[in-house]
């Protein structure tokens, strides 16, 4: 909490079992140099250096050269950070205030003004404790996330008067006025161009080599997520080219008592049998397999892994299958650093497919025809992997609509396995937005790229105080500030080159995975056995479906029609459920829907 007099910081229990509105119990920050105040929350990296540039003695820690490069330079000095962090400066001097967060999202801040106050706190439950901020819902604020398009209000929540800081963003406050701006974008500044190929392998593995080294405990053991996907296998064998000392990788595999429901043509899910041959070329990394299980009911109440007054979890199982069993495991082996992998998708592993579009766009027909000459073709056809990834990026929005309408589809393509209400998809311009990526720069894959990242951080900023719940702390290499602008900047046939996807990826992993992990075109599916699981649970699930169409907040924003209509259809077989569309309505306009509607309906109870 910060008005023009004084700064405190707010301690509330977010896990516990709180009243509906908590007291806060605040402690006053320890004044800095001139009467400033800080609080930090994560971590920064290479404290000498940014010591230097602040012009701070390094011996006095690094709450200090905090604290001198923000007196000396204001948010300037923001883009010298590289972390995982959220962190809120006071500035003695004339009172003002400064929140900032990472560039992807690691960390979160929200705020509030009221009161000619500014409310501040890593989650919007903790700012509910303070009775001058209202706890009026926003709605409409959820079907962005239902769209996932919530990267185009970054600022919404689901409280009014409660806003998220995007990622890569500082808030100044000064006598009671707010200004936003970023101190990071990922639109690159510049180009980087190496005389030999192999140059981008070399710059890009050393970057992730410090990246990971950076992230890796002084002391004591850490995790590893090991998946037998590129981005965890380049996290974890980084690591054990570095490490000095054993480590532990997990791999979660599928319920063994589920049938799992995906296609094999694009997916695994034999990933501990994959990463055998890679732990047995490691004997520093000591692998556990460990078999995902259905959580009790007893997380679906306060206090529960899916009961949440900030936002609603995932598709309806997805967060019990990520997170609890690698929280076990870390509890088992007494370590609290996770490393994960989860930007890579984003950052060194981007999968190039539009490359071919800027080809076909600069006139390089001999680059557009080895482009095609890949997966995609033999997969969708050659003329369906010809309008997806070179023809369809370069038209013009309404011809887009244009060509969709015609067809007899709806603008956005995942509207039909949306559950949000057509009114309200009309009024926010949901169902005209395309997903489409807007041209910012001379190359349509770098503009997918870019909006690649923006999704991501979002995404990650929303649920950034789940990660580290019950005292965790999941780091990623993969959304290194130096590895996402080296990322960014080199020319785009490094992702993608002679029909091969991930080209960067798969280069900086010749040698160091086994080549059934480098060459794989296939992707983990995420929860394989989420049918067997919501088919235990297809009662329950009903109770709660029926619980939210007596809900007048929820059906304001969902098509509680449509869902009952997909509950009614219950598949019959796990194979029947895995298919296309059936596996986008039952997981998402479904499954993502009763979470929404879930909390909205605890939302308009608690305001009852």
């Amino acid at each position: 909490m910060f008005d023009t007099a004084d700064a405190r910081l707010v301690e509330l229990d977010p896990v516990g079992a709180p009243p509906a509105r908590p007291s806060p119990r605040p402690r006053t920050i320890a004044p800095g140099a001139a009467g400033s105040g800080l609080v930090l929350d994560g971590y920064i990296l290479d404290a000498a250096g940014l010591a230097a540039i602040a012009g701070e003695d390094p011996r006095r820690g690094l709450a200090a050269t905090l604290d001198s490069g923000l007196t000396k330079s204001g948010a300037e000095f923001l883009s010298h950070l590289n972390g995982d962090f959220a962190l809120i400066w006071h500035d003695g001097r004339d009172g003002s205030c400064l929140l900032a967060s990472d560039i992807m999202g690691q960390r979160s801040l929200y705020y509030a003004e009221a009161g000619g106050r500014l409310y501040a706190a890593s989650q919007p439950s903790l700012l509910l404790g303070f009775r001058d901020v209202p706890d009026t819902p926003d709605a409409e604020a959820l079907a962005y996330r239902l769209y996932d398009l919530q990267h185009l209000a970054p600022e919404r929540t689901p409280y009014r008067h409660i806003r998220l800081l995007p990622p890569g963003h500082a808030l100044i406050w000064r006598d009671g006025t707010t200004s936003i701006r970023p101190f990071w974008s990922p639109i690159p500044r510049r180009t980087i161009r190496f005389r030999h190929d192999s140059d981008y392998v070399d710059a890009a593995r050393e970057l992730l080599d410090r990246a990971v080294a950076a992230r890796v405990p002084a002391r004591g053991s850490f995790l590893c997520q090991l998946s037998a996907g590129l981005d965890s296998s380049a996290v974890a064998t980084s690591a054990a080219q570095l490490a000095d000392r054993p480590f532990h990788t997990i791999t979660v595999r599928p319920d063994p008592t589920a049938i799992a429901a995906h296609d094999p043509t694009r997916h695994f899910v034999d990933a501990w049998q994959r990463v055998q041959p890679l732990l047995a070329r490691y004997p520093q990394m000591t692998g556990h397999g460990v078999d995902a299980r259905l959580p009790g009911l007893e997380e679906e109440e306060m206090g529960g892994l899916f009961w949440s007054r900030d936002w609603p979890t995932g598709s309806l199982h997805h967060h019990g299958w990520l997170y609890p069993p690698v929280w076990d495991l870390a509890r088992q082996l007494d370590t609290h650093v996770i490393l994960s992998g989860s930007v890579g998708n984003a950052s060194f592993s981007h999968d190039g497919r539009w490359v071919l579009a800027d080809a076909i766009r600069r006139g390089r027909m001999l680059q557009a025809l080895a482009c095609l000459n890949g997966p995609e073709r033999r997969r969708d056809g050659l003329l369906r992997a010809l309008w997806n990834n070179g023809v369809r990026p370069l038209l013009p929005f309404a011809d887009r609509l244009g060509h969709r309408a015609r067809a007899g589809l709806p603008a956005n393509s995942w509207a039909d396995f949306v559950s949000v209400r057509r009114d309200v998809a009309d009024r926010l311009g949901l169902a005209a937005e395309s997903g489409m990526p807007p041209a910012r720069t001379g190359s349509r894959d770098l503009d997918r790229q870019i909006a690649a990242i923006e999704a991501t951080r979002i995404r990650h900023a929303t649920h950034s105080a789940l990660k580290q719940r019950g005292g965790f702390e999941i780091r990623d290499p993969t959304a290194d500030r130096a590895l996402l602008d080296f990322c960014l900047a080199i020319p785009r046939d490094q992702y993608h080159r002679k029909g091969i996807d991930r080209y960067l990826a798969r280069r900086m992993l010749a040698g160091r995975v086994p080549p059934a992990i480098a060459n794989e075109r296939r992707i983990a599916p995420g929860q394989p056995d989420w049918f067997a699981w919501a088919d235990r649970r297809r009662d329950w699930i009903g109770v709660e479906l029926a619980r939210i169409e007596q809900s007048p907040l929820a059906c304001a924003v969902l098509d509680v029609a449509r869902m009952r209509q997909i509950y009614d259809d219950w598949p019959a077989s796990a194979e029947e459920a895995g298919r296309p569309p059936r596996v986008h309505q039952l997981r998402h306009a479904l499954g993502h829907g009763l979470r929404v509607g879930q909390m909205l309906a605890r939302i308009e109870g608690r305001n009852e």
